[in-house]
């Protein structure tokens, strides 16, 4: 009886050792093939971060104007309104060129021909005319000039100015910013310096930047002093440009 117990222990033990080694070999396969099962386990390396906004900014005259000049006739027909708008158009634009002007900075931006209508009560709209407009733009760095211009050209046959507008050049506008920019990431490592300095620490690197930046949009100012030789007084005044920068930094002890 004994001995019977015995045999049906070994083969009980034989069983339980191959479905050990079964297992066994099955781990290594699917290790093996997928690389499901991991038994290593790494650390996610943590940086302590210091995040700083740097600014500059800076007032600057405008060296670029931009003037509308606007020409409108009226006629029985739209063909006949259109050609009285030809004429004068063609008055304003020679005599903007004859002041100086290069034909890059004159620009038509609209020609228009529509019909003008009579409302009465009780009566669909009459039309009783055409309208014709053509307006041209003028974008120079001649600001001195730009009273001369608006009377020559008011003289050779605009009806009116549609608007004047200051800005800044592209070399100009590029110039300022770089040195603004520059500005904005030393007042960064400033701020950075004294904020960390009476802590022990310091900044160990850069690990990332983002600029903002504001361009300043074509803008109308009125002028209330005399600063052409010729025509209505132009003055430019001046514009504000800023620069700012968001920096982290990787921060450790001194």
């Amino acid at each position: 009886m004994v001995k019977g117990l015995d045999k049906q222990y070994v083969v009980l033990l034989a069983l339980s050792v191959a479905l050990v080694a079964l297992a066994a070999s099955f781990a290594a396969v699917v290790l093996a093939d997928g690389g499901s099962v991991s038994l290593q386990q790494q650390e996610a390396t943590i940086e302590d971060v210091l995040t700083v906004v740097g600014s500059a900014e800076t007032s600057i005259t405008p060296d670029q104007i931009t003037i509308l000049f606007t020409v409108e006739e009226r006629a029985a027909t739209p063909s006949e309104a259109l050609a009285r708008v030809s004429t004068a158009s063609q008055s304003v634009v020679s005599t903007l060129l004859r002041r100086g002007l290069t034909p890059e900075e004159v620009k038509t931006t609209s020609l228009n021909v529509y019909p003008q209508y009579v409302y009465k009560e009780g009566e669909p709209p009459t039309i009783v005319g055409y309208v014709a407009s053509y307006t041209v733009e003028v974008r120079t760095k001649k600001i001195a000039e730009a009273g001369a211009l608006i009377e020559a050209a008011v003289n050779a046959g605009a009806d009116y100015v549609s608007g004047v507008y200051f800005s800044l050049s592209t070399e100009k506008y590029r110039e300022t910013y770089r040195q603004l920019l520059g500005a904005a990431v030393a007042d960064a490592q400033l701020k950075a310096e004294a904020l960390l300095s009476p802590l022990g620490l310091k900044t160990t690197r850069v690990k990332s930047v983002s600029i903002t930046e504001y361009m300043p949009v074509p803008f109308a100012r009125a002028a209330d002093s005399a600063g052409s030789p010729e025509g209505p007084p132009i003055m430019p005044g001046t514009t504000r440009v800023s620069v700012s920068v968001s920096i982290v930094y990787v921060i450790g002890p001194r």
